[in-house]
């Protein structure tokens, strides 16, 4: 894809596009920071481990040479030395080959998890044909590569020259002096050279990671119109759903407003809420919101209550909290229950019916 197209990329990656790209293989991950944190943990395990595991070898190699007798070279001496020496070496090189196999799943786990894409194992045959192996040879991504690997040579011949041309000058003293002096001296340096290339090379891995990192996000990076189709396959076409919630609205509306003929009082407010009551003593344990609504809603109701000669009764507060607390075909809460009745008693006087709870009022 052209460059220029991530112009229109502007929306963040969705979880189902992450998902997609993690199926398919593709995640932020840095060869060089796990190279790095690989050899990082090798040169540590055997600068901790390397001197103790040394002189068990080199006293199990003197124990071995004192006790040779006379017409060595048996069939089974012969196996019992090769059985030795790989028990013992295998002993002494158990904790570096595990250590180094936890820092390889170490470095797998720190950059995104283990993965497992059968799709990346597919033969690839665009990859053997000769006019895309050239794109790619001359690619920026080819470019960046040679670019990295032109790095970490300099940078590890530029940390070698800064670490060893200061002792050079000691060169001439070792030549005339001991020459057991000699190999302290080379392992000593040896061990400075190495820290100091693997803290550069673990420095360039971060690096790399992060800008890894960024390549890939950038990758993912979606355009307006792949964000509205991604939301239409997996949530459904927008304007179907905004008819549908239109749809039962009105049927809700409609089925609201049969009930209102049937409502014994209409609260108002007087012109903007409107709430119907319904109420049978014999048959429910409170009254009973049947409809509400406000502005044309309210209108609507008010009418229809005036059609059935169902009254209407004025209360502002009494509206406004009826209509904020209570949910269309709930009772309404003990807290109003006297308010409630005062207006029920005030309708039955008006129909000359006996209040609520038998009494006449």
């Amino acid at each position: 894809m052209a460059e220029d197209s991530y112009q229109d990329r502007t929306e963040q990656p969705t979880p189902k596009r992450r998902q997609e790209a993690r199926r398919r293989g593709h995640i932020a991950r840095s060869r060089d920071l796990s190279t790095a944190l690989v050899l990082f943990t090798g040169l540590g395990l055997l600068t901790l481990w390397g001197p103790w595991a040394a002189a068990r070898q080199k006293a199990w190699l003197s124990a071995w040479l004192a006790a040779l007798q006379p017409g060595w070279g048996q069939p089974g001496e012969v196996w019992r030395l090769f059985h030795g020496v790989t028990l013992t070496l295998a002993a002494l090189l158990a904790p570096v080959l595990l250590g180094l196999t936890v820092a390889a799943l170490a470095a797998v786990a720190l950059q995104g998890g283990f993965l497992f894409a059968p799709q990346r194992l597919a033969p690839d045959f665009s990859r053997v044909l000769l006019l895309p192996g050239l794109k790619r040879l001359f690619s920026g991504q080819a470019f960046l590569e040679l670019g990295k690997a032109l790095l970490k040579v300099a940078l590890i011949g530029g940390i070698a020259y800064l670490t060893v041309a200061p002792l050079c000058s000691r060169v001439p003293e070792l030549l005339f002096s001991d020459p057991a002096r000699l190999p302290g001296f080379l392992g000593s340096t040896g061990r400075q050279v190495g820290w100091r290339i693997l803290l550069g090379l673990l420095v360039l891995g971060i690096l790399d990671y992060l800008l890894q990192r960024y390549r890939f996000e950038k990758n993912l990076r979606m355009t307006k119109q792949e964000v509205k189709e991604e939301m239409r396959q997996t949530e459904g076409d927008p304007r179907v759903k905004a008819r549908m919630r239109s749809l039962m609205r009105q049927m809700a509306t409609r089925r609201m407003m049969a009930e209102v003929p049937r409502a014994e009082v209409v609260i108002t407010n007087p012109t903007h809420v409107a709430v119907a009551l319904k109420y049978d003593g014999a048959t429910m344990i409170a009254p009973q919101v049947v409809a509400k609504g406000q502005g044309f809603v309210a209108l609507k109701i008010m009418a229809l209550a005036q059609e059935a000669g169902v009254p209407l009764v004025q209360n502002v507060e009494l509206a406004r909290t009826l209509y904020k607390s209570v949910e269309v075909g709930a009772f309404i809460p003990t807290s109003l229950y006297r308010a409630v009745a005062e207006v029920l008693a005030y309708v039955y006087r008006l129909r000359g019916r006996r209040a609520p709870g038998g009494g006449s009022r």
